[in-house]
């Protein structure tokens, strides 16, 4: 599975990559866990919400794999929709520090 997608990444400016970089690193963990807390909590909307943010930073960077599950997190937060939602939390999580790896040997 590609992590990055590269055309995004070289369409940013590269003395700002690392920042972009610093800021998701911070920003991604407390984003993760209020995606599961609003889910566990049956808060849907909330959910969504959250996932939205979490798209936005993981588009910037070209981290599509994790911007596809947020995506699908958001439209199901949105329809009050609880199918499969634990099971793509799990998945965005795990994908999380790999992404961030990868962003890291940039």
């Amino acid at each position: 599975m590609q992590l990055l997608t590269p055309e995004t990444l070289r369409s940013l400016p590269a003395v700002i990559l690392p920042k972009l970089i610093s800021l998701f690193s911070s920003t991604t963990p407390p984003l993760l866990t209020e995606i599961r807390q609003h889910a566990t909590q049956g808060e849907w909307q909330a959910m969504a919400q959250a996932a939205h943010k979490l798209k936005g930073s993981c588009v910037s960077l070209g981290a599509e794999p994790m911007a596809n599950i947020c995506k699908s997190l958001q439209h199901k937060g949105e329809a009050n929709d609880a199918s499969g939602v634990d099971e793509e939390i799990t998945t965005l999580t795990a994908l999380y520090p790999l992404t961030l790896a990868a962003l890291q040997a940039m």
